[in-house]
């Protein structure tokens, strides 16, 4: 993309205002996926619990690393989650033969109705956010946030391990 300076004093203008929309939407959304839900399950799981079951139903066979760097949680959290998981039925953990180790996971029939639920849930609330900003937003500007989003998020990717090193680095020295 070439820009000219009028293209980036546009882009950059209202600098602050730009920080906390971006700031404040991200604590909505922190709130918004804290929130236990029942994904017409007759129980309540989280959305970390439910993404997590989508991630082993979309890669049978994942192991507890990979939904780390998924879900960018650590390994306690998700272990702790999968636990839960496990022993409500939803997943079994199957030791690696070549690594004791190592687990890989399934879904257990339990668990494939909680991601086809639950995926059928996120289409309509999507669908129902799409539609409420179609009010506002033409669908090139939509499809236009889905497309800085993505980026968005490579960019912050290499960020956080570059930020991680810079602290594992700190802490050495001390």
């Amino acid at each position: 993309m070439d820009f000219d300076n009028k293209n980036i004093n546009d882009m950059i203008s209202d600098i602050d205002d730009k920080v906390n929309i971006i700031f404040r939407h991200k604590m909505l959304m922190s709130a918004y996926e804290s929130i236990p839900r029942d994904y017409d399950l007759g129980f309540f799981m989280s959305e970390i619990e439910a993404h997590c079951i989508g991630f082993i139903h979309d890669t049978p066979g994942i192991t507890a690393k990979q939904l780390c760097q998924l879900t960018y949680r650590t390994k306690g959290t998700i272990s702790n989650m999968l636990s839960k998981l496990e022993k409500e039925g939803f997943i079994e953990q199957r030791k690696n033969p070549e690594n004791m180790r190592e687990r890989h996971l399934f879904l257990t029939e339990k668990g494939e109705y909680a991601c086809q639920q639950h995926k059928a849930y996120d289409r309509k609330v999507t669908c129902n956010y799409l539609m409420e900003i179609a009010k506002y937003c033409t669908p090139e500007e939509i499809n236009g946030f889905f497309k800085v989003t993505h980026y968005r998020r490579k960019y912050f990717e290499k960020v956080v391990e570059h930020e991680k090193e810079v602290y594992k680095e700190s802490q050495k020295n001390k």
